[in-house]
């Protein structure tokens, strides 16, 4: 049910569809097998991808969740091959509609190889939308906000769906993509935007900028900001929420497919967007097994609803923590508790298990006279030498972030069991990020 309903959402509810977002998990399961079924049973027919992979599995034989988790797995190596030399072009195997109802063209960032091309006809692209509108409004959006969107969006997905989505809340867009970051925050002021849709990076960039300017970034009317295309982890959220006195939401999903779970107003983890999605939270060894609650796994996402790009059991090498399936906000989804990261950065130094949020996490809750750092890992001779560089906020002089070494390399070694090489950065030295930040180098695969 969207704004086009006879029961259209207001400022005053609390859901955009109160009756799929309350649903009983029962009932919610039971229409996620069923749309399995006739999902699958739609790829095996319309994706030569899927017709080929799925040959001999009969859909009516899926009765439970644990049927589906014998079917195989799709990555996204598997989705570039069924791509490069295939027709159609550029889409390949996995396009699920006439090529003629290709509305939209979208593809990922192409950070770990290869673009994904993603075809949207206009009905899938519509659903995307959809599935933003739950997010948008679980986030307290509303048609009264003016948002204030500080990228060029180009061909990737994120800011696009959260532009047509605040649009079809009734929120006064604005796109700043062609101005440079004093023009956008003197664009803010100029409207009056009091919502964001950035990077958790860019927000920090945001306020440093702002704070060269003379302002204060709390004095600019920001009331609430949703984060996309980085992890966020609590210690950073809580610093853009001090920095610009707002309320911040996080949300986790991807180009192949859509955001796929999001934070309520009581920002106590993310709801699993049931029942637009089936979501496995694997186990991180085998990827066979369902994991308990509190438990890190791997999650693999089948969205239910998009006819043009079909996915089934895609493997999103993010890693979270199954969260409880009870939320004060009334929603009755599963939901998971954290996003630690995506398994592509996950290594072993020294034979330690090591990811690099949780420096992230550490950085920005005990030391906030760091602005940039990087990490990177390197081995010298026969031995992995893993190494911080730290740079400081604008205010902040060199000598004291010196000073703060100390405590940081031990801080640093109780968090990760790993004893770092720290070292300061000048000013500016460090590279700044705007859409997807790379703060993590593993130089040892380079050699």
């Amino acid at each position: 049910m969207g704004k086009g309903s006879s029961e259209m959402p207001n400022a005053r509810t609390n859901y955009w569809n109160p009756i799929i977002e309350t649903l009983p998990q029962e009932k919610l399961s039971r229409i996620q097998l069923k749309n399995f079924r006739h999902y699958l049973q739609y790829a095996k027919e319309h994706s030569d991808f899927y017709r080929k992979k799925y040959k001999a599995i009969d859909p009516r034989a899926i009765e439970t969740k644990a049927d589906i988790r014998q079917l195989p797995l799709i990555d996204k190596e598997a989705l570039r091959k069924a791509q490069e030399g295939r027709e159609p072009f550029p889409f390949g195997e996995i396009l699920g509609v006439p090529l003629e109802e290709v509305s939209t063209f979208r593809q990922t960032s192409g950070t770990t190889g290869k673009p994904v091309y993603v075809a949207e006809s206009y009905e899938s692209w519509q659903w995307r939308v959809e599935v933003w509108c739950h997010i948008l409004w679980m986030a307290g959006f509303r048609e009264t906000d003016r948002v204030f969107i500080p990228f060029g969006y180009n061909v990737y997905v994120a800011f696009w769906e959260g532009h047509f989505a605040a649009e079809k809340l009734g929120c006064m867009v604005i796109p700043g993509g062609a101005l440079d970051t004093i023009g956008r925050i003197n664009k803010i002021q100029e409207i009056k935007a009091n919502a964001l849709l950035n990077t958790p990076t860019y927000g920090l960039h945001l306020a440093q900028t702002a704070t060269k300017m003379g302002l204060n970034p709390a004095d600019l009317g920001i009331e609430r900001m949703l984060c996309a295309g980085e992890p966020l982890p609590q210690a950073t959220r809580r610093r853009l929420e001090d920095i610009w006195q707002a309320e911040v939401y996080d949300h986790i999903g991807g180009t192949e497919p859509c955001a796929w779970a999001a934070m309520c107003r009581e920002r106590r983890g993310l709801h699993i967007m049931e029942p637009f999605f089936l979501v496995e939270i694997l186990d991180m060894e085998t990827l066979t097994r369902e994991v308990d609650e509190g438990e890190l796994g791997v999650a693999v996402v089948t969205p239910l609803g998009r006819r043009s790009f079909p996915l089934i059991r895609f493997n999103t090498n993010d890693i979270v923590r199954k969260g409880p399936g009870n939320c004060a906000c009334g929603r009755s989804s599963m939901m998971i508790s954290e996003v630690a990261g995506r398994a592509d950065d996950l290594c072993k130094i020294r034979g330690v298990l090591f990811t690099p949020v949780a420096v992230e996490e550490l950085i920005r809750r005990e030391f906030p006279e760091i602005g940039e750092y990087e990490v990177s890992v390197d081995c010298k001779g026969i031995t992995d030498e893993i190494s911080l560089k730290i740079e400081p906020c604008e205010e902040v002089g060199i000598e004291r972030i010196k000073n703060l070494i100390p405590k940081l390399s031990e801080r640093l070694k109780v968090k990760t069991n790993l004893r770092f090489n720290v070292d300061c950065a000048a000013k500016g030295e460090l590279e700044r990020y705007t859409l997807k930040a790379k703060r993590f180098k593993d130089l040892r695969k380079a050699k």
